[in-house]
């Protein structure tokens, strides 16, 4: 990225992470939901998810970090409580009529603990993580 956008990178990072790797579709949402809850139940049951289409998804107790190596300063750490907020908006957006130019979707709502290499640092810190398999 060549400019800074106004939102922030975190927010970019998460909204490219729901395009490009769950894209539009509710099971994959859903599976990402199932996977935040029970996660002993998951694919990868110590949260070393790897990557997707082009981001890292880790999870480490409490704490989900997303990032991507393609952009060095797009990087989130965030609770899981946080991913699955976002997880349950963007399922009502798949699930609405969000085509509909005369009704508007709802913006969707985005808290994270840090971005950039702050949330790399913070990330790598915890006990047990995995690590970042890249730095900014």
């Amino acid at each position: 990225m060549r400019l800074v956008p106004k939102q922030g990178r975190g927010i970019c990072e998460v909204a490219a992470w729901l395009a490009d790797d769950l894209q539009y579709s509710t099971d994959s949402v859903n599976i990402w939901i199932n996977n935040l809850i029970d996660l002993k139940r998951s694919r990868a049951p110590d949260g070393m998810f790897g990557i997707g289409n082009a981001h890292w998804v880790l999870i480490t107790g409490n704490y989900v970090f997303i990032g991507t190596e393609y952009v060095e300063e797009q990087q989130v750490i965030m609770t899981k409580e946080q991913l699955l907020y976002v997880l349950e908006q963007y399922k009502a957006f798949l699930e609405g009529n969000y085509k509909d130019p005369n009704n508007p979707p709802a913006p969707i709502d985005v808290e994270f603990i840090a971005e950039g290499q702050e949330a790399i640092d913070i990330y790598n810190g915890l006990p047990n993580s995995h690590l970042v398999p890249y730095a900014c």
